[in-house]
């Protein structure tokens, strides 16, 4: 995981036929690829971790995964304050995928993840703060399909964010997946990335004017 310090108009996506390995299952060999999409966003990593996280707010920017339902609350290992709409360590959801990418409730295929990690990354620097999630994708036994999607929110020294995110799928359907979705999967991550940007960096303006007015600037 990079930083880019530049400020690309558009999100870089792509998919390497050499995986990159994921925290669960390592590296990965035979059909495995990664799908994987980065992108500068001029807001905290702060604003970033919370607009990925809060699922309340997915209507409003996220025409890929237009809607997230939630299983029992009451996982096992789930952190204590999971709410209906806050993604958690430890809780398992549902992302409603629109796979032509307009957000519309029709056709929608249903994932089903598991929300393994959040956590603050070390820095050599006090006012930086960096973020890594994991999801697990638990809808497929594993001997069959395995997917693991790393999010990197990564702090830069002009007080923008680099959002890393890529997802590596494994197993024996892994070649069906990339031959028959591969490169609609590369513009849905590109897409993601680029909505969440411009959404991150809306909320961080707002409340940039709103510190202002507060103040009677």
């Amino acid at each position: 995981m990079q930083r880019n310090d530049g400020h690309p108009d558009a999100a870089k996506a792509g998919l390497l036929r050499s995986p990159l390995p994921t925290p669960r299952w390592g590296g990965q060999g035979g059909p495995a690829f990664t799908v994987r999409a980065v992108t500068s966003i001029k807001a905290a990593s702060s604003t970033v971790l919370r607009t990925l996280l809060d699922t309340s707010m997915y209507p409003d920017w996220n025409r890929f995964v237009p809607r997230v339902t939630f299983s029992d609350v009451s996982d096992a290992g789930a952190d204590a304050t999971h709410s209906k709409t806050q993604l958690a360590r430890g809780v398992t959801f549902i992302e409603h995928v629109d796979m032509s990418g307009n957000g519309k409730p029709s056709g929608l295929v249903k994932m089903k993840l598991l929300m393994t990690a959040l956590e603050k990354l070390e820095s050599n620097s006090m006012e930086k703060t960096d973020y890594k999630v994991v999801w697990l994708g638990k809808g497929y036994p594993d001997w069959a399909l395995r997917s693991e999607r790393v999010h990197a929110i990564l702090s830069n020294t002009d007080g923008t964010t680099t959002y890393d995110v890529f997802e590596t799928f494994s197993g024996p359907l892994a070649l069906l997946v990339r031959l028959f979705v591969g490169p609609t999967l590369v513009r849905r991550f590109k897409q993601w990335n680029e909505e969440l940007a411009q959404y991150a960096e809306k909320e961080s303006q707002d409340r940039h004017v709103s510190a202002s007015s507060d103040l009677g600037t």
